[in-house]
């Protein structure tokens, strides 16, 4: 018998009320009811019956999350994907798990089952977003073949609606009320939506840390996409997934089935996009990123049986992708590409390793797909994490249980959180993996309604432009704390910004 509930394993921690977050308190509004759980717990007596019960629970979500994607993807133009070729990926992606994810397969079946929809389109996420990444590329070459005189500004922007937006460090930083001033925003677009159509690349900053007296790991990452897409991070939720032998404990962004979290082996993973050029395994039974990490969470492997499992997969991978592995033992960072095996990192114990978005291996530098600006902009997020962690461990004497490095998941949302670069406007989350305590620690992005009068308010208040005002809160780039119930429409609109934080607990 599948038991399914909607918040069995949650503890709230100290609540966005409690965080570092500034700016001015707002009267609450007429009471609207409390916003939707967080969190998800089903269990069944195998794989299948957890797909099934996983479907009826949160099979709603996984549908708007698809069909969101959908929308995007294939009809908003230039289109990037179209439906024939996202079925051809959902088709060699359930060949190549069948041949090679035995308890991922037996999950998806019951998930398919339930959900009465080929549950393998909405496992090619990573997929269909690098057939618009090289889209993006193609455009660049063609601009940089035109004009050389343009070549600069035409590598970093595109003229097309889907094309991402660069921003400075200014407008990458989220600001309070009382700074809105000085944010210098560009001019206005026509309305929200419209302004909301720049896409900007997903910029996931990360660190694994396993090997501290055999017993502390931490995995953590900022989930780091493009909100448009995912629906402003308005129904991000933790899923607990339970067997009578085991269990497994996620974040996942809006419905997509793209898992971060850990299991009750004490694996711990984080995933990463990584632009590489070879596409191969999109014209063959291949496996997607999303089926590793769910193989790799469900079979309940450690780092050791997990990273020997992936040298050995037969079947390629379809695009290219990375991943933070840690648990007791230590720590490593995979990158998955279709031209050859996965690149694993040699063995971290006690010491964290560091990830953004390009590649660090150097049998995957070569294929790197991404533009210059891009590879240079994870560097420094990755180099300012860096930073972050030799500091807090600078100060170690200063702590009363005198750690050297983030041993919980608490301290390391404190580091993720530290840095401006890390956090930023296209964070929708901070995920933490404590894999001592089995706790997932998660800093949930969430959107609080603006009003016109408070868009007023502010512009006078400023000396500003409403229009600016206005568009400034449609970015999400001012939090303050209002009191009022999270939005979850997922739908562009003026909003305030704010952290809530909670932890939630593996009971396996």
């Amino acid at each position: 018998m599948e038991k399914i509930s909607t918040s069995a394993s949650a503890q709230t921690a100290p609540s966005s009320e409690e965080s570092e977050d500034g700016g001015s308190e707002h009267p609450k509004t007429e009471d609207e009811g409390p916003a939707p759980q967080r969190d998800i717990e089903v269990s069944a007596g195998d794989m299948r019956g957890l797909g099934s019960a996983l479907a009826a629970a949160y099979g709603k979500l996984m549908h708007n999350g698809l069909q969101r994607a959908r929308e995007y993807y294939t009809s908003t133009p230039p289109v990037s994907c179209t439906n024939a070729k996202w079925q051809e990926l959902g088709r060699n992606a359930r060949l190549g798990t069948q041949m090679c994810c035995p308890s991922a397969a037996a999950f998806f079946e019951g998930l398919e089952a339930g959900l009465g929809w080929d549950v393998y389109e909405a496992l090619v996420d990573f997929e269909v977003y690098t057939i618009e990444l090289q889209r993006r590329a193609e455009e660049r070459r063609k601009a940089k073949g035109k004009s050389s005189s343009s070549s600069s500004s035409s590598s970093s922007s595109s003229s097309s609606s889907k094309e991402s937006s660069g921003s400075s460090d200014a407008s990458d930083s989220e600001l309070d009320g009382g700074t809105l001033a000085s944010m210098g925003t560009p001019a206005p677009g026509k309305d929200e939506e419209q302004a909301a159509k720049a896409l900007p690349n997903g910029r996931c900053t990360g660190f694994a840390l396993g090997g501290v007296d055999g017993q502390i790991g931490v995995v953590a990452q900022t989930a780091d996409l493009p909100p448009l897409l995912y629906g402003y991070g308005d129904f991000d939720t933790v899923l607990c997934l339970k067997t009578p032998q085991a269990g497994t404990l996620v974040y996942d962004s809006d419905g997509r089935l793209c898992p971060i979290g850990m299991n009750s082996s004490g694996l711990g993973i984080s995933v990463f996009n990584l632009h590489l050029s070879q596409t191969t395994g999109f014209e063959q039974p291949a496996l997607t990123v999303q089926t590793v990490l769910w193989e790799l969470l469900l079979a309940q492997h450690t780092l050791a049986s997990g990273t020997d499992w992936l040298k050995n997969v037969k079947v390629p991978l379809m695009c290219g992708s990375a991943l933070l592995l840690a648990d007791a033992t230590g720590s490593v960072t995979v990158e998955l590409n279709s031209g050859g095996p996965p690149a694993i990192s040699e063995l971290h114990c006690g010491t964290p390793t560091v990830r953004a978005n390009h590649p660090l291996q150097d049998s995957c530098k070569p294929s790197f797909g991404g533009s210059e600006r891009a590879g240079r902009e994870s560097e420094r997020r990755q180099a300012a994490l860096t930073r972050r962690l030799v500091a807090w461990c600078a100060k170690a004497p200063e702590r009363a249980n005198g750690a050297s490095a983030p041993s919980s998941g608490e301290d390391a949302l404190a580091v993720l959180r530290s840095s401006k670069k890390v956090r930023n406007l296209s964070t929708l989350a901070c995920v933490a993996c404590d894999l001592r305590q089995r706790r997932l620690h998660v800093e949930f992005r969430e959107r609080q309604p603006a009003t016109e009068a408070e868009v007023m308010k502010i512009a006078k208040e400023l000396a500003l432009p409403a229009k600016r005002v206005a568009k400034a809160l449609a970015a999400g780039s001012v939090q303050c704390k209002t009191g009022r119930r999270r939005m979850t429409t997922g739908k562009p609109a003026r909003h305030f910004t704010r952290w809530a934080r909670h932890a939630f607990t593996l009971g396996v």
